[in-house]
This record gives structure tokens, C-alpha cells and sequence, in this order.
């Protein structure tokens, strides 16, 4: 199962405390997703929880590790060529659905904040 760890603190509008560090063999430049935990998403036909459908605030990096903590950024790479050669583009495109079966189940407030889940999505 896979270890769930939380903001400890926000230091600025770019770096994040969290409370994994050496302790839990995390290094620098592993990458955490930050997450809420959404509604249960069950089966049908078998009535079968499947998982639920988690929202994924925001992805960050971390930059220095302390026995108990880490501090982690987001940080963006971007390839200067790719602003000058054309890139493939994509978008989403409408599903010929049953209107009346929409349930929803996505969180739509994406504000990071203290306690927030997070989960390791990468370890170097």
C-alpha cells in the first residue's frame, strides 16, 4: 500500500513543507502529487469498491531533505525549442453520454493547503 504523507507547512506561494524526509528514503528530486481524496467509486454489477476518484492539486519537486521532512517546489522544465516548432495539440472532445447518469465526483477547489494529502509518484 502506498504511503500517504501531508503538508506541514507552506513557506511561500512556491515551496511546501512535507512531512517525509531521509527517515523515509526520500531523496532530492523525487516528485509528490498533491491530492484530496475524492468519493468511492463502486461497481455496479458487483458492487465492488474500485478505488476512489481522487483530485490531483499539484505536482511537486523535491529540492532538500531533512531527517523528517522535505522541502519541495514545482517546478516546470521547459524545452525553448519546442516554443518555436510546432507541437502537437490536443483537446477533449464530447461523449455522446446519458445526461440524466452525470454524478459528478471531482473536487473542483484545488487550493493547496495545510494537512493536504500527498503520495510519492517518483522516486529517482
Amino acid at each position: 500500500m502506498e504511503e500517504i504523507y501531508k503538508i506541514v507547512k507552506i513557506i511561500d506561494d512556491e515551496t511546501i513543507v512535507i512531512n517525509a524526509g531521509l527517515e523515509n528514503n526520500i531523496k532530492i528530486g523525487n516528485k509528490f502529487e498533491i491530492f484530496e481524496i475524492g468519493e468511492a467509486v463502486i461497481d455496479p454489477d458487483t458492487n465492488e469498491n474500485l478505488g476512489t476518484l481522487d483530485t490531483v492539486k499539484d505536482t511537486v519537486e523535491v529540492i532538500h531533505v531533512f531527517p523528517k521532512i522535505c522541502i519541495c517546489k514545482h517546478i516546470i522544465k521547459y524545452n525553448y525549442l519546442s516554443v518555436t516548432l510546432p507541437g502537437i495539440k490536443t483537446k477533449a472532445q464530447t461523449l455522446n453520454i446519458d445526461t440524466t447518469q452525470i454524478s459528478g465526483g471531482l473536487i473542483s477547489d484545488l487550493t493547496i493547503k495545510i494537512g493536504d494529502k500527498t503520495r510519492l509518484i517518483q522516486n529517482d
